[in-house]
């Protein structure tokens, strides 16, 4: 049986006003999440969670001993080679990702002491 919206029940989130769809916010992608993406990066390879990922081969930023799983993303990447016959391989998103240490130290600097 299908309800019409006079019959439904009443909810208790129906009170809290949303805003229009074409207002609200994509959901964020993991890199979003941990990292605060740069505007107008040098280096392209800066807004990718590859460069702070522990698994990453290519990073000369993990220290030994810190990679589980070695990770060759950044082989096949335009990005990260300059090579157009590549394809761009930037990362966003990507179930594999453990932070290494300079990603941790550099959320560290984002992160403020309130002394009340």
């Amino acid at each position: 049986m299908v309800r019409s919206g006079i019959d439904r029940q009443m909810d208790i989130f129906d009170f809290i006003e949303k805003p229009p769809e074409s207002e609200q916010k994509p959901p964020q992608t993991q890199f979003e999440q941990l990292f605060k993406r740069i505007r107008y990066p040098v280096i392209e390879c800066v807004n990718c969670l590859c460069q702070y990922c522990a698994n990453n081969v290519e990073g000369d930023k993990v220290k030994s001993g810190e990679m589980q799983e070695p990770c060759y993303n950044c082989d096949e990447c335009r990005v990260y080679y300059g090579d157009y016959r590549k394809q761009n391989q930037r990362k966003e998103d990507c179930a594999e990702f453990v932070m290494s240490d300079y990603g941790a130290r550099r959320n560290r600097k984002r992160i403020k002491l309130i002394k009340g």
